[in-house]
């Protein structure tokens, strides 16, 4: 058996491969990703704010795929094979070995790391799960498996969690299966069947207990098969494995050594043995609504979907109480069959709302192995029914408020599976984690998602005000704000994407939520918080950015970039020349100059937005974010997403004029955020597809920033400069930190404090900057706690008075260079 290297599996596991139409577009040689993009939101032009809720949802799913691909395809709208980030990776690697030293910082965990806490009627959860299953021999030893966020292990019935894929970094899982006899050797599927935000690389295998784990004969390179959904093994002949896929039905007969095409290229779901046969199987299709049977234990199948309706991926369950009854799903129909699947009659779900299932993105079925009228459907909702499906209860409910039946387990089910042994605990797999409840009562479910950091974000704000505090937007899980000891949900019902921190007063917040929704905080939640009215046409994920000398000043990207000078009340566009802004960036020491990006060009304005000039770029392609020097606003620079060699990052010394290469070394994958810090060496900090790089001005290429950072996307970068901490949001194992003090950075500290003196401390707006007798000329910069450079200068004077009654109170860094060391003192403006 074959090991596989980290890096091909980290890499290779961060792309998403969908269904039918947009969904399959990536496993198709001849998609074009702006073909349907463009098609697509066409037809979804007649969905409106009053549609039905699943109608609405399914933009959401599709504006989901559609910002994670943007930055993610060729530059010709095609769909990438996944080997190009595994080679990219490992020439990386040759031309740059990550050497092991006492001096190398580490990456911490911020969280989440327990379930965040509910303000409002229902809560954001830890992240998505696509599936939950028990060791055979041990029922309390629990296994889930994580979009991005990898695979993990429970002794304790879900109390604790441990990560065991971490040698695997940012896996996708969509199944996990055990030997029958021998609970060492485990089969993982790899990838994201549900949410199509992971490719396959294939099956792995364990033989000491999911400590480790190497490639089977299913995998990439050999099959091109890109997503996996379910596995099967014979429990008569462990050896035997099946496995579903988007390109047919796969088996095994030498423990996953070899594998068989054993159907056409079709796209399959489920697979299950019939109750108490060994050799008759049912499986599924995996886009459209077909049921198939192999009465040869897998050599053979025929299709048998006699009434049968609408099209979409089909899931189906059996009981043990009788082997001829069958229940399956697809879309917002249920069916049943009592001839062991010859047959089909509609059981459909009508009141009190209808069954919704985003097109099969999450959609799981269960029937009670001793009552054939237990039924339980897992849709948005979790739907059960006590007859055999005649009438149906609204029973998980996802959007749960006062009155409303029952009580409430997050939305959109992806596995639901009975506790070995019991006909009435069941456990759930969703977009919040793993619940656990008795389907036989109407008591409340448990929800047992705590350690388990797995949140997908895509933003993180501090605020500089409290070095505990953030705020995060993640995917489906709305916005939470940590305040040093819990994270607490503040926007709901949403994907949660920017936020903003007043500077000056910390009980000011901005959260914002997809396409331009808003709302903001005067007194740090105390009172129910304002939906502020915006421009709107915004994109899916937006960008909101606070003025680095004014905290009253915001600017938005709707559907042009708008300024609001009263905290959101009302907005002015500035009427760039580009469309709705994917990143806007203001100089950090000239506040009337920004630079914004629509994704396609850049624009720039040095007088506050009255007139605009569009900028040449050294090479087309998705710019993806705007740095600015922190006390030169000419120099400027950006990053690339997308695929192009050696075109990743591009430096201006004339405000975008002319360009630099300065990609080095860099591997050829997607670069999503670019940072420049304020009071260091020119450094530079970089988060892409497969970690976080850093340079300076005494570098000479990029280099992977720290250790222990789970090598997930990464996608948005902060810094907490009362502190000196990086934040990174990564997409699937939450939000971490490092230091970033000047031994990291490469400049020596000053060990006399007495060098740098400031008086009054507190000041009244002026203050005296006092410097030891130096030989040499010193460098001051002053800026505020988020950056914002308010002074910068040279002086070979030992005492300079400085005024900054002209701007907002608070606290500022005075930073002092001198000969290649560095002092940074803070001072108090009131």
């Amino acid at each position: 058996m074959r090991k596989i290297s980290l890096f091909f599996i980290t890499v290779l596991s961060c792309y998403i491969v969908t269904a039918q139409d947009w969904r399959n577009s990536p496993a198709k040689d001849n998609s074009n990703y702006f073909e349907v993009v463009k098609e697509k939101r066409q037809e979804y032009t007649s969905i409106s704010k009053s549609s039905a809720r699943a109608d609405r949802k399914k933009i959401k799913q599709f504006e989901r795929w559609a910002y994670f691909w943007e930055s993610r395809i060729n530059g010709d709208g095609s769909f990438p094979s996944p080997l190009i980030a595994y080679n990219e990776w490992n020439k990386y690697q040759e031309n740059n070995p990550v050497e092991k030293s006492e001096n190398l910082v580490s990456w911490t965990l911020i969280g989440p790391k327990v379930i965040p806490e509910s303000e409002t009627t229902f809560y954001a959860g830890m992240g998505r799960l696509n599936v939950v299953t028990f060791n055979p021999v041990n029922s309390n030893e629990v296994w889930v498996g994580a979009p991005g966020g990898g695979i993990w292990r429970s002794d304790d019935a879900g109390a604790n969690w441990t990560p065991k894929g971490d040698m695997i970094p940012n896996l996708g899982v969509s199944d996990i299966v055990f030997h029958p006899t021998n609970s060492d050797i485990m089969y993982m599927a790899t990838g994201d069947f549900d949410g199509f935000q992971n490719n396959s690389i294939g099956v792995l295998k364990s033989t000491d207990h999911g400590e480790t784990w190497t490639a089977t004969g299913l995998n990439y390179e050999v099959t091109q098969t890109r997503l996996i959904a379910h596995l099967l093994i014979d429990p008569n002949s462990p050896d035997t494995i099946f496995a579903t896929t988007n390109g047919g039905i796969y088996k095994s007969t030498n423990g996953g050594t070899t594998w068989n095409l054993k159907t056409t290229t079709a796209s399959f779901n489920d697979i299950m043995y019939k109750e108490g046969s060994a050799t008759t199987l049912f499986a599924t299709g995996g886009r459209s609504t077909l049921f198939y049977i192999s009465t040869d234990n897998g050599e053979n199948w025929t299709t048998s979907s006699t009434g049968l309706g609408s099209s979409g991926r089909f899931d189906i369950a059996t009981t043990a109480i009788d082997p001829e009854f069958l229940v399956g799903m697809n879309n917002r129909n249920v069916y049943q069959s009592t001839d062991g699947g010859a047959s089909w009659n509609s059981l459909a779900i009508t009141t009190p709302s209808s069954l919704s299932t985003q097109g099969g993105y999450n959609q799981t079925i269960l029937v009670a192995p001793d009552n054939k009228d237990l039924i339980i459907v897992g849709g948005v909702d979790g739907w059960r029914s006590t007859n055999g499906g005649t009438t149906w209860q609204k029973y998980l409910d996802g959007y749960w408020v006062p009155g409303t039946p029952f009580f409430y387990v997050h939305s959109d089910h992806h596995d639901l599976e009975f506790l070995p042994g019991s006909s009435s605990i069941v456990f759930s797999a969703n977009d919040g984690g793993l619940f656990r409840g008795d389907i036989t009562t109407d008591d409340v479910w448990e929800d047992l998602s705590s350690g388990l950091s797995i949140t997908q974000y895509y933003k993180v704000a501090g605020t500089p005000q409290n070095a505990d505090f953030l705020l995060a937007g993640a995917q489906d899980n709305d916005i939470t704000q940590y305040n040093g000891t819990e994270w607490i949900n503040r926007n709901f019902g949403s994907d949660g994407v920017e936020a903003l921190w007043n500077y000056s007063d910390s009980n000011v917040a901005w959260t914002c939520s997809q396409a331009g929704y808003v709302e903001r905080t005067t007194d740090g939640w105390a009172t129910r918080t304002t939906r502020l009215n915006t421009p709107g046409g915004a994109r899916f994920v937006w960008p909101l950015e606070i003025d680095p000398t004014d905290p009253n000043t915001i600017y938005g990207g709707f559907g042009d970039i708008y300024s609001s000078s009263n905290s959101g009340d009302t907005w002015t566009n500035l009427n760039s020349p580009g469309a709705s802004p994917r990143a806007i960036t203001v100089a950090p020491s000239d506040n009337q100059v920004l630079y914004v990006t629509d994704g396609n060009g850049v624009y720039t304005t040095a007088n506050g937005g009255s007139s605009w000039d569009t900028l040449t770029l050294p090479v087309n392609g998705l710019v993806t974010s705007i740095a600015v020097n922190s006390t030169n606003p000419a120099e400027v620079y950006i990053c690339y997403g997308r695929y192009n060699d050696g075109n990743r990052v591009f430096k201006s010394d004339d405000s975008g004029a002319n360009w630099t290469n300065i990609s080095g070394t860099l591997p050829n994958v997607p670069m999503h955020k670019i940072l420049y810090l304020t009071g260091g060496d020119g450094d530079l900090f970089l988060c892409s597809d497969i970690g976080v790089f850093h340079r300076n001005n005494s570098s000479t290429d990029w280099e992977v920033y720290g250790e222990g950072l789970p090598n997930v996307i990464s996608n948005d970068l902060e810094v907490h400069y009362g502190t000196s901490k990086l934040r990174v949001a990564t997409y699937g194992r939450g939000v971490w930190e490092i230091p970033i003090g000047s031994a990291v950075l490469g400049i020596g500290e000053f060990e006399d404090p007495n060098v740098l003196t400031l008086y009054p401390n507190p000041a009244n707006g002026e203050f005296t900057i006092k410097l030891a007798d130096f030989d040499s000329e010193s460098e001051i910069t002053i800026y505020n706690i988020i950056g914002g450079v308010v002074k910068s200068f040279k002086t070979d004077k030992i005492t300079t008075t400085v005024d900054l009654s002209a701007y907002s109170s608070g606290v500022y860094l005075v930073d002092l260079k001198n000969n290649d060391k560095r002092i940074v003192k803070k001072i108090i403006v009131k």
